[in-house]
């Protein structure tokens, strides 16, 4: 059986050289084959800075170099064939999630790997009353 080993981190700001290599040094150490990555705060220019110091494919998409930004990170070994990519260009824009929902309905493939930075209730009625708890007692 074949394992494919995956992780998702919060890298809160990746723009420092030192932290991106430490960063990318962790998960190829750890054999991560896919990592998803949230927060990267980096602009398209400084997200190819991690296909330089990545060993394979990186997909990101990213606001700018303050805010948002998520990327994947595929290791050169997992067999991967890009087959549709769409970005949300606002960083986070309600309309990216019909799209995805879209896509993900008309997919044929029996294993689908959802990563990323959502920042969504996918079930907002059962969730909605904790919520609203959490706030007041604040």
């Amino acid at each position: 059986m074949c394992v494919t080993k995956v992780t998702s981190l919060n890298v809160k700001g990746i723009n420092n050289v030192v932290k991106r290599r430490k960063i990318l040094s962790s998960l190829k150490k750890e054999g991560a084959h896919i990592a998803f990555l949230q927060e990267t705060h980096l602009s398209d220019f400084e997200h190819v800075k991690l296909r330089r110091d990545w060993v394979g494919q990186v997909f990101y998409s990213s606001f700018n170099s303050k805010s948002r930004g998520v990327a994947i990170l595929l290791h050169k070994k997992l067999p991967f064939t890009l087959d549709k990519c769409f970005k949300d260009s606002e960083g986070r824009h309600a309309s990216f999630y019909s799209k995805l929902l879209a896509v993900l309905s008309s997919n044929t493939s029996p294993l689908i790997i959802l990563g990323g930075d959502l920042n969504a209730l996918i079930l907002p009625l059962i969730y909605e009353p904790f919520i609203c708890m959490k706030w007041i007692k604040k």
